[in-house]
């Protein structure tokens, strides 16, 4: 699984299809869920799966905050061609996840 940054974030969004699962590694419901992350990136190696650090990336996580209303993570956005295409907060398993990508198509 790959790491997103405010650095490269813009960029690595703007092609296919994205997911990004915004983290902190002290929150229990994103340390649960990231198995399913990585189960989900598995099954669907079309899709770029990113993870976002919200305590290392503090520009870009603001920003999504703002836009999305966001108090509590984790918090799953899935761009296509970057823009945002479905988002939702809370602990997702990876048929959740599945059913989030499968709803865009």
């Amino acid at each position: 699984m790959k790491e997103l940054s405010d650095g490269n974030y813009r960029e690595l969004i703007q092609h296919g299809i994205t997911m990004v699962d915004f983290y902190a590694p002290w929150c229990m419901p994103c340390m649960r869920m990231e198995n399913h992350v990585e189960d989900f990136s598995s099954k669907n190696p079309d899709i770029n799966v990113y993870k976002y650090n919200v305590d290392k990336g503090i520009d870009i996580w603001n920003k999504i905050r703002e836009e999305f209303n966001i108090r509590s993570i984790p918090f799953v956005v899935i761009y296509q061609n970057g823009e945002v295409v479905a988002s939702d907060v809370g602990y997702k398993n990876s048929e959740s996840l599945q059913k989030m990508l499968d709803n865009i198509n």
